[in-house]
């Protein structure tokens, strides 16, 4: 009724019938379980095996730490419940203990070893206060060894790598930093895929959130599913929520390296995803315009991402366009933004006249800017030739758009360039440029042939 293995049968079995029998650290465990369990002890002989398996394990196997690895590695269940009732275990995990204390970096040989030996000996060491730098090491190496590098196989094995990423959560530090961004998000991905407990996905969440600043757009990839390329929006806003939620309004750096972290991701997907749907990049698109606002200046590279995304997809409809360009703040452009928008093709009629329009803003605040100070009367002939130039300059910018090939397109072009000229011809009539241009572009919001009374000809 004894559960042993072959090998070690045979060895008993020679030892019965006074053979001489040679040990090895791979076999010793279960050589020791096998004398224990049949009480081949000083009660029966002074020549017994159990004593004989003692002094190897003393002499040539504790005294080595790779010896004691070797004899721990072929450990099965049955036999750590055997060495735990008789109090070897403990022996084993004092020696391992001992010897990181000196050199701590031994730790990362471990990743062999059974997950039940694994996680009692980091606990101990953990206790012993062995530096946490090599606690991670040894664990992020360990999840590498059973969890990451290891498809999932049959369900028995799919049960293991779960029981892994739990034990890994478990044994890993809260401290902010101690841990890589990487390593942390590609573990809550497989959490969520070998449907590890609560505990396990939230325990990861938190570290993520803790040090979100600390992490890059490819940490936030990770979280794509390979199956359909989609992406978890709700765990991103549940990490950003607990990210804002532990930090004050004094931690504004934290907030402008998020803000322009998601913005870098923004960017990469709509690059790099050719299967992403519209309504998705809305809805990343949405997650970041909530991260920069009041945070960063301008928008540009929400707009980067905006016309990748329409450069990969130039059969999208102009309504889709459209949904995919609400996230944009033409408001927020820089100027070298607005250049680059105003000319750009892709970008839907309605979004051109917003950036031209918030273009003249920029125009007419810079000046006021640069004429401060200046005399009043000078300041108005010289504010009213530099507006005249400008706008003639945007007139002869609409008039260059090349949209042929839409005609709804070329009619709102010449209703704005109209709007334009009507705003020159106010000026010249005290009339505020400002209220005016507003009036005249708020015309075209409806997109409407007649959306203003004047007149222009139409290009040949």
């Amino acid at each position: 009724d004894i559960d042993i293995d072959p090998t070690t049968f045979f060895l008993v079995t020679k030892f019965c019938h006074g053979y001489k029998i040679h040990f090895s650290s791979e076999i010793i465990v279960s050589v020791l379980c096998a004398a224990y369990y049949l009480e081949m002890n000083d009660d029966h002989s002074s020549n017994n095996l159990l004593n004989k398996a003692v002094t190897f394990l003393e002499q040539r196997v504790l005294t080595s730490w790779n010896e004691t690895v070797k004899a721990l590695r072929v450990c099965s269940d049955k036999i750590l419940d055997k060495i735990t009732d008789v109090g070897i275990i403990e022996v084993f995990l004092d020696s391992l203990v001992e010897k990181a204390l000196k050199d701590p970096r031994l730790l990362e040989d471990l990743i062999t070893l059974p997950l039940r030996l694994y996680e009692s000996l980091i606990l101990e060491s953990s206790k012993h206060n062995v530096p946490i730098e090599n606690l991670v090491v040894s664990l992020c190496n360990y999840a590498k060894r059973w969890v990451f590098d290891k498809d999932s196989g049959d369900e028995s094995f799919s049960r293991y790598k779960r029981e892994v990423i739990e034990a890994v959560e478990r044994l890993l530090p809260h401290q902010r930093g101690a841990i890589s961004c990487g390593f942390l998000f590609k573990s809550l991905k497989e959490s969520i895929f070998l449907d590890a407990c609560s505990d396990c996905r939230n325990g990861f969440e938190v570290r993520i959130s803790k040090q979100l600043d600390m992490a890059t757009a490819k940490d936030l990839l990770i979280l794509s599913s390979k199956e359909d390329g989609s992406y978890d929006i709700e765990l991103l806003k549940t990490i950003l929520k607990s990210f804002y939620s532990n930090y004050n309004v004094s931690d504004v750096s934290r907030f402008v390296s998020v803000a322009k972290m998601l913005e870098e991701f923004l960017f990469e997907v709509a690059a790099s995803d050719a299967s992403l749907k519209v309504e998705t990049f809305k809805a990343l698109g949405e997650i970041t315009v909530a991260a920069s606002c009041d945070v960063l200046r301008y928008s540009d590279e929400i707009y980067r991402a905006i016309d990748v995304f329409l450069e990969r997809r130039r059969g999208l409809t102009e309504s889709e366009k459209m949904e995919a360009c609400r996230v944009l703040e033409c408001k927020k452009l820089s100027p070298e933004a607005c250049e680059h928008a105003s000319k750009n093709e892709k970008l839907p009629l309605r979004i051109v006249v917003q950036v031209l329009f918030f273009s003249q803003q920029q125009i007419r605040d810079r000046w006021a800017k640069e004429l401060k100070g200046v005399h009043e009367k000078t300041e108005d002939v010289d504010v009213e030739e530099e507006e005249n130039d400008e706008i003639e300059n945007m007139n002869k910018k609409l008039l260059r758009l090349d949209i042929e090939s839409d005609s709804s397109k070329k009619r709102g072009i010449e209703n704005l360039a109209c709007a334009v000229h009507c705003g020159k011809k106010k000026m010249k009539e005290e009339i505020s440029v400002w209220r005016e241009v507003k009036r005249k572009f708020g015309c075209m919001t409806s997109f409407t042939v007649d959306a203003c009374n004047c007149y222009i000809k139409k290009r040949k």
